[in-house]
């Protein structure tokens, strides 16, 4: 698997990429929130994965 360095990322790319990674997480919420019983638990799996996104992304953010 190929890895980029975040440094080699500008400030502005960053930003971009932790608001995306916000935007998915708040979409997954909503999804989740809605969710029928049945559904509940894939859609947890999927919210919780996409705060995580979110929270790599503010980390990579927050170290520029």
């Amino acid at each position: 698997m190929f890895d980029l360095d975040p440094a080699l990322l500008s400030t502005e790319l960053r930003r971009r990429a932790w608001m995306h990674a916000r935007d998915e997480a708040r979409a997954a919420y909503e999804l989740w929130a809605e969710a029928d019983r049945p559904d509940r638990p894939a859609a947890y799996a999927a919210y919780r994965a996409a705060e995580e996104r979110e929270a790599a992304a503010a980390e990579v953010l927050a170290a520029s």
